[in-house]
Order: C-alpha cells, then sequence, then structure tokens
C-alpha cells in the first residue's frame, strides 16, 4: 500500500517536471528546462543530482537495478527526463552534453526494455526509437 501511494506519488511529481520542462524548452528556455531536469533526477534516484551526473548510463542502469532487476518506471522517467534535458542542452548549443544525454538514456532504456511489458514497454520502445531517429 505505501510502495503504491509512494510510486503513485513520485510519478505525480515527475511528471509535473517533465511537463514544466517541455513548457519550458517551447518558450526558448532551456536553462529553466535544465534546473528542472536536475530536480526531477534527484526525485527519480533518491540521490543529490551532482552524483547522478557522475554517472555514466552503465553506473544509472545499474544504479537502478539495485534489487538485481531494473526498476522500469524509474528508468523509463529518467529516460525521459534525460531525452528533454539533450533538447535543451542542444538549445543552449552544448553538443557535447546533448550527445551525453541522449547516450545516458538510450543506456537506461535499454536496460529496462527487457523487463518492461504493457504501456511501460511500449514507451520505452517508442523513446528508444526517437531517439535512433
Amino acid at each position: 500500500m505505501y510502495e503504491r501511494d509512494y510510486i503513485l506519488r513520485l510519478i505525480t511529481q515527475v511528471g509535473q517536471m517533465l511537463r514544466s520542462m517541455l513548457h519550458a524548452l517551447r518558450e526558448r528556455r532551456p536553462e529553466d528546462s535544465l534546473e528542472i531536469a536536475r530536480d526531477a533526477i534527484g526525485a527519480l534516484l533518491e540521490t543529490d543530482s551532482d552524483l547522478a551526473d557522475a554517472l555514466t548510463g552503465e553506473g544509472l542502469a545499474t544504479f537502478l537495478a539495485a534489487g538485481g532487476h531494473p526498476d522500469v518506471l524509474r528508468s523509463r522517467l529518467l529516460g525521459e527526463v534525460f531525452v528533454l534535458r539533450a533538447e535543451a542542452c542542444q538549445a543552449i548549443g552544448d553538443y557535447e552534453c546533448a550527445r551525453r544525454e541522449r547516450e545516458r538514456a538510450r543506456t537506461v532504456l535499454q536496460a529496462a526494455l527487457p523487463d518492461a511489458d504493457g504501456d511501460e514497454g511500449e514507451r520505452i520502445a517508442a523513446l528508444l526509437a526517437e531517439l535512433r531517429g
């Protein structure tokens, strides 16, 4: 019961952050989107976002699979944050940051895909196709 409530709160919280990131990008405020991304990453990983920034995609995938299996929901949400973060980096002309964030998104999503089913599996597959695009 508590875990379900926690998951619903996390989905709501990060979902709102993703909408805010997208809104900031549409209004040509990529710096605001990057700041929101830091908060979203901290909420998803329950750690300081500086630690997350120091990890590679493989390190993040391992972090998200601490129980032996990937946390599919967190992996998908984190992948979405990284995709939008890459767009914000691109918008400010930091192409290396954009490339790195896309790669981290791809790695985290690919690690979660085998354990994903239903809507989560479809959303992860769509994100991976968008990254290949």
